[in-house]
């Protein structure tokens, strides 16, 4: 039976490969320490797994909101978990049922469908970021963006995602509030996208997430997915307001959280060493990458802030050579990258690769040597 989704929309198809395969998955942006060994633990106890799986799991994950808290020094009033970031978008489009929708481009590809759930195709606004601006929010962007706000109206809604995927872009603090003060005046709201700021170096100097909730038209998606490896758990959660969040619980069916991955969330969260070494070592590895990468000359490599890169195959190279061309070959080696002709403002010479193992990082420069020259 064929899927009703597009899979190409998506990174991450590693999946159908099995366990065994050795495909090693650069078009997925997760953390290649993977899972906490804390977290890991939990694997080791068959009746602690049977338990989870025989009983239903808490109706709101009271332990796994605590360790949020704790982590994002936040109000525990002011966080909500849903069965991933995706989840969450879906769920806030139609919760607040907004008539226009304006999205920075490019970006995910979830936030265009779950606008076209409730809005028309007319009203969905899409703002263009620029390779000359490395694909940032400023200038002539910024601007088309302000003007654009001023045609929203109550319950209508802003997506930006900081960092921005897939070029890795953050959108400064003092933009993001300029934004939220617009958008008030209208009583629209601004989704912000956080998905992959635990990436970042200093994250916590370019994020509202420890006093986000003092803004009654902010909502902050986070995932788990990527920093803390547990994509196949589906967990997220979203920091906004008490009011917001009393509106989300609302419209939240019960048993959301699955015990298994709120457990693993609360374990990875304490964690405090592995969220350490894990930033260390993903500088380390994203600084080694890049200098491998720039050696290439027919590429050209966005400089973004999360840990993948966006890049571009420069036109210099044969006219025919595109980066779904080069997505083919690297396959045939047991390697997936992201195609990103799909993205709005990208064409056909773009595509994203995550930062993973040093000895798969090499195994991919390797394989792009062999195939651009």
């Amino acid at each position: 039976m064929k899927s009703i989704f597009n899979l190409e929309d998506h990174g991450g198809g590693v999946m159908p490969y099995g366990y065994k395969s050795g495909i090693i998955d650069f078009s997925a942006n997760i953390n290649p320490i993977g899972l906490s060994k804390k977290a890991a633990k939990i694997f080791k106890y068959p009746g602690r797994l049977k338990y989870f799986t025989e009983n239903y799991p808490e109706i709101y994950p009271e332990s796994f909101i605590k360790n949020l808290s704790d982590y994002h020094s936040a109000d525990k009033k002011c966080i909500f978990p849903g069965a991933g970031a995706a989840d969450l978008l879906f769920n806030t489009v139609c919760m607040l049922n907004p008539n226009k929708i304006i999205i920075v481009e490019p970006s995910f590809l979830e936030y265009e469908r779950a606008a076209s759930l409730r809005t028309k195709k007319s009203d969905i606004i899409h703002i263009n970021t620029y390779f000359s601006d490395n694909f940032e929010l400023k200038g002539k962007s910024l601007s088309n963006l302000l003007e654009n706000i001023k045609k929203l109206d109550k319950n209508d809604l802003i997506f930006i995602a900081t960092p921005s995927n897939p070029a890795g872009a953050v959108t400064p603090l003092n933009t993001i509030i300029k934004i939220l003060g617009l958008a008030k005046t209208k009583k629209a709201f601004l989704v912000l996208d956080e998905s992959f700021m635990d990436f970042c170096e200093e994250f916590s100097s370019k994020t509202l997430i420890a006093d986000g909730g003092r803004f009654d038209n902010l909502i902050i998606i986070r995932s788990m997915t990527k920093f803390f490896a547990m994509p196949g758990q589906r967990l997220g959660y979203i920091l906004a307001s008490h009011k917001i969040i009393k509106k989300f619980a609302e419209y939240s069916a019960p048993w959301k959280i699955t015990s298994l991955a709120s457990e693993i969330a609360s374990e990875s969260l304490k964690d405090r060493d592995y969220i350490t070494k894990s930033r260390i070592l993903l500088n380390g590895l994203k600084n080694n990458l890049l200098t491998e990468l720039k050696k290439l000359k027919f590429l050209e490599i966005i400089p973004g802030k999360a840990n993948f890169f966006l890049i571009k195959i420069k036109t210099a190279s044969p006219e025919t050579f595109n980066a779904l061309d080069l997505k083919n070959s690297l396959h045939e080696s047991g390697i997936l990258i992201r195609y990103c002709g799909y993205y709005r403002g990208l064409d056909d010479k773009y595509f994203r690769i995550a930062v993973r193992k040093k000895y798969e990082n090499d195994f991919l420069i390797k394989k792009l040597k062999e195939i651009i020259f």
